[in-house]
């Protein structure tokens, strides 16, 4: 599995979130996947202006995970895909993240923590 690039939007929300929730680059990595694979309607590829920042699939799924990552994928989009087109669409599920977190951020007031918004919105 090769790396891909950020959109030069999805970086900067990135950077944005990962001041926001003082939280590492790989972490907020994940938790943008997870929020686009399990919030987004639909996942798709859109084509955007990439920006240098490049992060290896396996910051998403390490070599035990891609499977299940894979299966997670072929569910939400209803048909079978490649491993060319899975990195593609890991890609369009953590920018999709980022996007529904910068909306989310961007709904709380300057006194709310982001990060006490997602515990108690997903720490059931």
């Amino acid at each position: 599995m090769a790396g891909v690039k950020l959109s030069k939007k999805g970086y900067a929300i990135l950077e944005s979130v990962m001041a926001e929730l003082e939280m590492e680059r790989p972490e907020v990595l994940r938790l943008a996947f997870a929020k686009g694979l399990t919030e987004s309607e639909t996942i798709q590829e859109v084509k955007r202006e990439h920006s240098d920042f490049e992060f290896p699939i396996s910051v998403i799924a390490k070599s035990d995970e891609v499977l299940l990552i894979k299966h997670l994928i072929i569910d939400k989009v209803q048909t079978q895909i490649d491993e060319t087109k899975l990195d593609k669409l890991i890609l369009s599920c953590v920018e999709q993240g980022l996007e529904i977190m910068e909306q989310e951020m961007n709904q709380l007031s300057n006194a709310d923590s982001y990060f006490l918004y997602l515990v108690q919105k997903h720490g059931k």
